[in-house]
């Protein structure tokens, strides 16, 4: 691939980059997830009047009809500049793009604009306490009543519930059929007293995700995404877009890190040491790996029209290297690292659910030995 920006590249980015300086979120709000929550949204609606929320979405729904080089310069530039992924970027992400691939017209008219500006938040309702890798094994039952569906079931892990309108859910709906067959994808209105969210608190202190406790919630049969039964394969081009659309703001914060790292050790006159030299090349070279795959998986989406594994293979490399960041960051620093309220302190603490969360890292090896080297399927 040519890494070269064209000259339409290059404009868009400048004119990003002026409106990033002139309508940047200012600093992060200090205080309780609230807080920060209300700062990501009210910036969302800030990029959603300037037409930058989702450049990647067609002009027709509100985008910019932008090339996929041009999505990762807004990416790029959104972390270079210290602002942060907006409040709703699972809907702009993931339930917007499968709700254009899958939904009825009228779908697209309900869902599409309040998504975009943040009126209404969207969580993910895939994962399980007993399905969190394997999602074909997943129990949440959804049962025909009339023209509606009433769901029971449990799922956890689910980021952003608390602020959710709505919920991408995918439940069985027919016990009979093979695991991967019998699953329907639902858009489900989370504003129902049979949906109970409860906070998760991490090890950093934030309830970032939750669990969802569902006792007879009630679906319209005009929520079914995709037809009964095809929830695998609407599910597919959720988590293909998961993995495909972060990897460039990852990639730009990890290199901010490892930067602020470098920075760190140059203020303790420890640069000249060759081990530690040694180990900040080690991760310089990795972060510049991982800039060039998440590049290298541009090319696959052009070549077959959808994200390929690749996706799989950059959030894998990211995991990994952030950890190894992390640590290395408490190996120079010392104590100072592991103060309460440091930046390092909970960027250590933070990274320990890198390699589980958005897919697990042994999950993901099995992806890329299968779908991109070539070899067996694991038994």
């Amino acid at each position: 691939m040519d890494l070269t920006f064209s000259e339409r590249e290059l404009a868009f980015r400048d004119e990003l980059r002026s409106w990033l300086d002139t309508n940047g979120p200012g600093p992060e709000p200090e205080g309780d997830e609230d807080a920060h929550y209300n700062w990501r949204r009210d910036f969302q609606r800030d990029l959603a009047r300037g037409g930058w929320a989702a450049v990647h979405w067609p002009v027709e729904y509100g985008g910019r009809g932008s090339t996929l080089t041009e999505s990762a310069i807004f990416f790029e530039e959104l972390g270079r500049s210290g602002s942060p992924l907006p409040a709703n970027v699972l809907g702009l992400l993931l339930a917007g793009p499968t709700i254009m691939t899958w939904g009825t017209p009228e779908q697209k008219e309900r869902h599409l604009a309040p998504i975009l500006t943040a009126e209404e938040i969207w969580c993910q309702g895939f994962s399980e306490p007993d399905a969190g890798s394997d999602l074909a094994s997943l129990k949440t039952r959804a049962v025909k009543d009339g023209d509606e569906w009433v769901v029971s079931g449990q799922k956890v892990w689910t980021s952003g519930a608390q602020y959710s309108k709505w919920c991408m859910l995918v439940a069985r709906t027919d016990q009979e059929a093979p695991k991967h067959k019998g699953l329907t994808y639902f858009l489900m209105d989370m504003e129902q007293d049979e949906v109970q969210v409860r906070p998760l608190r991490q090890i950093t202190g934030e309830p970032e995700f939750n669990e969802l406790f569902i006792d007879g919630a009630r679906i319209p049969d005009e929520n079914v995404l995709g037809g009964v039964g095809n929830g695998w394969k609407v599910a597919l081009t959720t988590l293909m877009n998961e993995r495909a659309g972060l990897a460039f703001f990852l990639q730009v914060r990890l290199r901010q890190l490892l930067d602020q790292m470098i920075g760190d050790a140059a203020d303790r006159g420890v640069l000249d040491d060759p081990v530690l030299a040694d180990r900040l090349g080690e991760l310089h070279l990795k972060a510049e790996v991982l800039r060039l795959t998440a590049y290298r998986g541009l090319t696959a989406i052009e070549k077959y029209g959808q994200p390929g594994p690749e996706g799989s293979l950059t959030k894998w490399m990211w995991s990994e290297t952030n950890q190894q960041l992390t640590q290395f960051a408490a190996d120079l620093l010392g104590a100072t690292a592991l103060q309460a309220g440091s930046r390092w302190s909970y960027e250590l603490l933070r990274a320990r659910g890198n390699s589980i969360e958005g897919g697990t890292t042994e999950v993901l090896k099995n992806i890329v030995a299968e779908r991109v080297l070539g070899l067996p399927r694991a038994r």
